[in-house]
């Protein structure tokens, strides 16, 4: 049943990959009302300017956003990982505390922190992907 799940949300990603964009005809709602002298007005102007450009300033933001939040996010994780790398090696970490200083539950809590930092930094660059594909492939 497990398999029958993956099986369907991978044919149904496959599909969203490869199924063609659809160009539609851009909805201009003051087309008819900006004709002859009210050409001129700002909102017809606005209206112009905004046909005319190709990208869409809400993607952008998200863009843009998604952005942000993944290069704070990454720096983030890395100063983390620099962080337990330094905590690793100050702790000594021999089995049993055989030398003086050593800390085997330091040690062992900077190999945890280590791996939940390069986990988070996965997790990072997934969601910016899928941020960016969605954005990009699925709503424009």
């Amino acid at each position: 049943m497990f398999r029958l799940r993956i099986l369907a949300v991978l044919i149904t990603l496959l599909a969203l990959i490869m199924a063609p964009s659809v160009a539609a005809a851009p909805f201009n709602p003051l087309g008819s009302a900006c004709q002859g002298k009210a050409q001129s007005g700002d909102i017809c102007q606005q209206n112009t300017t905004q046909q005319g450009s190709t990208t869409n300033p809400a993607l952008d933001k998200i863009h843009t956003a998604a952005d942000i939040i993944a290069i704070v996010a990454g720096i983030a994780a890395v100063i983390i990982i620099i962080y337990s790398g330094f905590v690793f090696a100050t702790a000594g970490g021999a089995p049993g505390g055989q030398r003086a200083g050593d800390n085997p539950a330091r040690a062992k809590q900077a190999r945890a922190t280590l791996t939940n930092a390069l986990v988070g930094l996965v997790v990072i660059t997934l969601a910016w992907t899928i941020v960016t594909f969605v954005s990009d492939k699925v709503i424009k």
